[in-house]
């Protein structure tokens, strides 16, 4: 009975396309890990963060300007990349309203969180966010730094209380 050589062809190609799907499998996962901000400790917070990003990132896209403004407190404080200060959840929907008027949706999204430090009933996430929005048919894309601080509410849960885009 002849012994099967470990160097065939076929034997080759099965195992270039194990280590392939291995690879690609740990790259999946990494991202996954980068992606996410650290754990701050508090389920709840890091609930409250998840959502409010990803609602943030496809309401951009779908112009829904109640699903932004959603995690802010009614007395919050927006400080957009210019400096200029919108105060109170209703002033940062409107705030919105007039972007979305003026510059339409975003084609495209990201935001990253990349730090979450608790200190008692105030959170800080700092991170990354751009948006990509079509102008005269080519894509535009303006991002930057942000922090965001959270405020614990009485029934634990959390909300915006300030959030400052960083030139």
């Amino acid at each position: 009975m002849p012994l099967r050589r470990r160097g065939t062809a076929r034997h080759n190609s099965l195992m270039k396309k194990r280590h392939a799907l291995i690879t690609a499998a740990a790259l999946l996962a990494a991202a996954a890990v980068l992606a996410a901000p650290p754990p701050s400790g508090d389920p709840r917070l890091d609930h409250a963060i998840e959502t409010a990003n990803s609602e943030w990132a496809a309401a951009m896209k779908s112009g829904d300007v109640a699903a932004i403004a959603r995690p802010y407190l009614d007395d919050a404080l927006f400080v957009g990349p210019d400096g200029a200060c919108t105060r109170g959840r209703a002033a940062i929907e409107a705030l919105y309203v007039e972007r979305f008027r003026k510059n339409a949706r975003a084609s495209a999204t990201r935001i990253e969180p990349r730090s979450v430090v608790r200190d008692g009933d105030l959170a800080y996430e700092s991170g990354y966010g751009e948006m990509t929005f079509i102008r005269e048919g080519k894509p535009v894309t303006a991002g930057g730094r942000y922090l965001a601080v959270w405020a614990r509410q009485p029934d634990g849960g959390w909300k915006i209380l300030r959030n400052v885009v960083l030139p």
